[in-house]
């Protein structure tokens, strides 16, 4: 009886991880009127910041909108970008990815900081911004559409030149890479656009796969056990995906147009997904066990 007990509970684990996580269901809400928004941070105010491209490859009509989450209300915080891709905060700073470089932004105002000509190699589409544990920022460039790829991360120090992350412009898997989430230490985690790969680097060159399958996957952030959201931008999915190498992506929703580079408000428990052909966020209220 005790040896059929034992047997049981070592089987339990590979049961629930076998076990489908329930899909999202419908938005809480949406919050329309956002011109192809591609990027939301939370601020340090509470409040989202959200990237908009405008028309796409239209001179400089983007801009970064302020939202609030409980009223639904938005501004345009900030004008003058092309098509900004990522945002991010650090600290009280909020920084933004577009054609030009990475520029620093505050109400009414953008500085580019890091601008084309300081990279290592030439830029072809910078896209995710991500932030390391001591202020250093991480941008992505996604490369274009050849065998080459020519993609690679940087990592942006102040008052230091950007260097390529070891081996970010090498790793085939990486050669288109978008979205980023950063870890502990030179952890870094990414999503090939063109592979469908999510990957993980020690920052020092050495790269490990973790899963495929992930469509042209956008936009990566932390959800609970170990595990993240992914959204794939062509497919119109959203995925579950834990972070142990080899275990299958979960679709826990889909008919999303063009989602992009999503965010979890951990303080709200609310997932916010800017769906960038349909020019407005949808929010979703996530499960205990979906949350950080």
């Amino acid at each position: 009886m005790r040896l059929l007990s034992i047997v049981a509970l070592g089987l339990l684990p590979a049961q629930l991880w076998a076990q489908q996580p329930a899909p999202l269901g419908k938005p809480l809400r949406t919050i329309d009127s956002i011109p192809g928004p591609e990027s939301v941070a939370v601020g340090p105010d509470g409040a989202w910041y959200v990237s908009s491209f405008g028309k796409f490859d239209n001179g400089a009509d983007g801009a970064v909108y302020r939202v609030d989450p409980d009223k639904g209300r938005r501004e345009v915080f900030a004008g003058g970008l092309e098509d900004p891709c990522g945002v991010v905060f650090v600290g009280n700073t909020l920084w933004a990815a577009d054609r030009k470089g990475v520029y620093r932004v505050t109400r009414g105002k953008v500085e580019l900081v890091y601008p084309a000509k300081v990279f290592p190699r030439e830029l072809r589409f910078l896209n995710d911004l991500a932030a390391g544990r001591n202020g250093e920022l991480y941008v992505s460039d996604t490369g274009d559409s050849t065998a080459a790829g020519h993609g690679a991360v940087f990592r942006l120090v102040q008052g230091q030149r950007p260097a390529v992350v070891p081996g970010s412009d090498t790793v085939r898997a990486q050669s288109s890479v978008n979205g980023l989430f950063t870890g502990g230490a030179d952890t870094l985690y990414t999503v090939g656009y063109r592979t469908g790969i999510l990957s993980v680097t020690d920052g020092r060159g050495n790269w490990r796969e973790l899963t495929r399958g992930l469509g042209a996957p956008d936009g990566i952030d932390v959800a609970g056990g170990g595990a993240f959201y992914v959204s794939d931008n062509v497919g119109g999915d959203l995925f579950l995906v834990q972070r142990t190498g080899g275990a299958k992506p979960a679709k826990i929703a889909s008919g999303l147009k063009a989602p992009a580079d999503l965010v979890m408000d951990h303080r709200r428990g609310l997932l916010v997904i800017p769906e960038n052909d349909a020019n407005r966020l949808s929010v979703y209220r996530v499960t205990s066990h979906q949350s950080h």
